[in-house]
């Protein structure tokens, strides 16, 4: 019982010690320096400017399309998104040097009696049906485009056809708030 006993305590003790001789390793003081002092430098100079491109009062002329207040007539031709159009979802980067593919998602009908078929295989595999509006000045995002509204589409969410600045049209859709107001997301490029 002795030889037990002293077997235990003997494991006790080293089993005690050793967390105390690891834990004065680990508190060693470490020896730091003091922070320097910063450093003065002179206060800014007076900038000159200069009119690197001509002289002062020198007019360039107008760009075409970019007067205040001239919208892109492309922008507001609303008829023009009429018919079908074939969903296109852009290639994507992954990280780490991989790229998502772009891929053909579906399709939308945007008929000129009001009503629409949106089938957009990444949201919902059955076609919905219902029906389209203009949308109100800024709607979108606050731009000057005149989109279709296609009312309740995919997830019971708005989606819209909006033409681009660039030429293109894009398909978005909102993300709703308890005010009624929407935040327009990208979703897919629209093509013929």
């Amino acid at each position: 019982m002795k030889r037990r006993l002293g077997t235990i305590l003997l494991a006790l003790l080293c089993a005690a010690s050793s967390p105390v001789w690891a834990a004065d390793l680990w508190s060693a003081p470490v020896q730091t320096q003091q922070w320097s002092q910063p450093e003065y430098t002179e206060p800014w100079s007076e900038v000159e400017y200069v009119e690197p491109w001509g002289e002062a009062g020198s007019v360039e002329p107008p760009v075409p399309g970019e007067a205040q207040g001239e919208i892109d007539p492309m922008l507001l031709d609303f008829e023009s998104l009429y018919g079908i159009w074939l969903i296109w979802t852009p290639s994507a980067p992954l990280g780490g040097g991989h790229v998502q593919q772009g891929k053909d998602q579906g399709m939308v009908a945007i008929n000129p009696d009001g009503t629409y078929v949106l089938l957009h295989q990444a949201w919902d595999p059955d076609p919905v049906e219902g029906s389209w509006r203009l949308s109100y000045p800024g709607e979108i995002n606050g731009e000057a485009v005149q989109a279709i509204v296609l009312l309740d589409g995919p997830t019971g969410t708005h989606w819209a056809v909006a033409p681009d600045p660039s030429g293109k049209v894009r398909l978005l859709w909102a993300m709703q708030w308890a005010d009624g107001s929407a935040l327009w997301f990208f979703d897919a490029e629209l093509y013929r």
